[in-house]
């Protein structure tokens, strides 16, 4: 394909190159190392640096953002003085502590709506009646709304004057108002004033656990509020004035659950209590509270003596041995005696109540003693229900050696003779240490409960021009109410006709003898004058509004 000339010069070149391949060419000698310079210590690593700074972030939300309602019941409840230091009565007047009380709950129940539903709830828990008026208004309440007001009425007081026009009417809406108040605990008929002819207490039916009456129901009423309570009462306070004769009745009355039990005799009404122990039957009964009221019939008073009228209760007592708490009040202006066989007939008793004049010896389980004085005294200083030496005196009759069981003793000083429930709602071990005390402090109100004794203070403002507050005027003095006839009166008839009555009747502490008198204090001449002038004040408005 080539020439051979050029194929033989390929040739020697290709051998050429192969000859040069094979020549061996010498390596110099490796130089010597050369040492490296020392290097520095290593440098130390810069500190670390924090964390970037996260954005804010929200706190958790809280577990509820407002408080549930428990708590706000709980703290509505501490608001208001508790219903056993206040006075409904409209004597007592518009900026009496119980005013004050019940302005409060007003106002508490109008904050917001999450306080409302407690609001309401604290102010319907216990109602009272002071005018005829607010019966019918508080009927078309629960009427509208059953399910959401009739089940917070938990107590029921009636303290007004019932006219006989409105005696029927009285009758059918208390009645509608009960049967629509299903969780009812409590009723109190606290007026002085009797029912007319017409009028008549509510069936009252289970569960009911607290019944008070008046010394103006009488025994007939009473048995009839018995016979539908009688199997769910847990405390029971009546009134004994009259002889036992109009007490007598062939049914005896069974009461299994009672408790507490107080009664308030009169004078003439002493001999009723061995018929009383055999109409009422009581095996649970532990706490028992007596006092002897005035009836007015000074010639009767004076010749019961203290023997005469502890005799029958101790009698009463041997029926129940599991008494433990006895409060034997002997009334105004008298003295106790001896009450040891009363403390012989009380086995297990370990709380008891003394007065002036009371004298003991020993009891193996009694614990708490108290000896109860009052600010209440008679024209001279010797009536006093308890002189300091007397005081003392009964101190030192209680030791540890007589009364075994014994923890303490207190003196209990109250503003007035009607709280005989304060030995029990002052527990003597609420305050173990003579380092603590509390005080309820509310508008009227004072109380200070201390190791060993107890203070209690209730003021009543009854200033004239108060008279004049139309959110007074607006609760208790509605414009109108109807008759049982259907006729709208826009006057204060009740009031007008029960003022005479209110006039012999009891004012803060003044009795019908007072009232006579030609030693009427002050006080009371005001608190009637403040009546007149309200009720003259009232007719004028009426007449305008109509």
């Amino acid at each position: 394909m080539f020439p051979r000339s050029l194929r033989s010069s390929r040739t020697s070149r290709r051998t050429v190159g192969i000859s040069s391949t094979r020549v061996v060419r010498q390596r110099p000698a490796p130089l010597p190392p050369t040492p490296l310079p020392a290097l520095p210590p290593p440098a130390l690593p810069p500190p670390a640096l924090p964390p970037p700074a996260l954005p804010p972030r929200a706190l958790p939300p809280p577990a509820f953002r407002q408080l549930p309602f428990e708590i706000l019941d709980m703290i509505f409840h501490h608001t208001v003085a508790p219903n056993f230091l206040l006075d409904s009565s409209l004597t007592a007047g518009p900026n009496s502590p119980w005013c004050h009380a019940r302005n409060m709950k007003l106002a508490l129940a109008l904050v917001s709506h999450t306080w409302y539903a407690p609001g309401i709830a604290l102010l319907y828990k216990e109602v009272v009646f002071r005018r005829l008026n607010q019966i019918p208004a508080l009927l078309e309440t629960l009427e509208k709304s059953p399910s959401v007001f009739g089940v917070l009425v938990k107590q029921i007081t009636l303290d007004m004057f019932v006219s006989p026009d409105y005696g029927a009417s009285f009758t059918r809406n208390m009645q509608r108002i009960v049967n629509l108040c299903p969780r009812l605990e409590g009723f109190i008929y606290s007026s002085p004033f009797p029912l007319p002819t017409k009028a008549f207490f509510p069936q009252l039916k289970s569960p009911l656990r607290h019944l008070q009456v008046d010394a103006s129901v009488s025994p007939t009423e009473l048995y009839d509020l018995l016979k539908y309570t009688r199997k769910s009462l847990v405390s029971l306070s009546i009134h004994v004035h009259d002889p036992p004769e109009h007490f007598a009745t062939p049914k005896i009355y069974s009461l299994p659950q009672l408790e507490s039990l107080t009664i308030k005799i009169a004078y003439a009404g002493v001999d009723a209590w061995p018929l009383l122990s055999h109409i009422l039957i009581m095996p649970e009964l532990q706490r028992l509270t007596f006092e002897l009221f005035s009836d007015h019939d000074s010639a009767t008073e004076w010749s019961l003596s203290w023997n005469s009228m502890i005799e029958p209760i101790t009698s009463f007592c041997e029926r129940y041995e599991n008494l433990k708490f006895l409060n034997i009040n002997p009334g105004f202006r008298r003295k106790a005696g001896d009450v040891q066989g009363l403390l012989d007939a009380c086995p297990k008793l370990e709380h008891i109540v003394l007065y002036n004049g009371a004298t003991l010896e020993s009891h193996p389980t009694l614990k708490w003693v108290d000896i109860c004085t009052s600010k209440m005294f008679g024209p001279d200083d010797d009536s006093r229900w308890i002189h300091d030496a007397a005081l003392n005196r009964l101190r030192k009759s209680v030791t540890p050696i007589t009364f075994p069981a014994l923890q303490g003793t207190r003196h209990l000083h109250i503003c007035s003779p009607r709280l005989l429930d304060i030995a029990t709602k002052l527990s003597p071990d609420s305050v173990p240490t003579p380092s603590e005390a509390y005080e309820l402090d509310f508008p009227g109100i004072y109380v200070r409960h201390e190791h060993g004794f107890a203070l209690t203070e209730r003021y009543v403002d009854v200033g004239g021009e108060m008279y004049e507050d139309p959110l007074y005027l607006d609760i208790d003095y509605p414009p109108h109410c109807d008759t049982d006839d259907g006729r709208s009166d826009g006057t204060t008839s009740a009031s007008e006709r029960s003022l005479a009555r209110l006039r012999r009747r009891e004012v803060d502490g003044c009795d019908d003898d007072s009232f006579e008198s030609s030693s009427l204090s002050s006080e009371c001449t005001t608190r009637v004058n403040l009546l007149d002038s309200f009720i003259h004040n009232f007719r004028a408005e009426t007449r305008t509004r109509h």
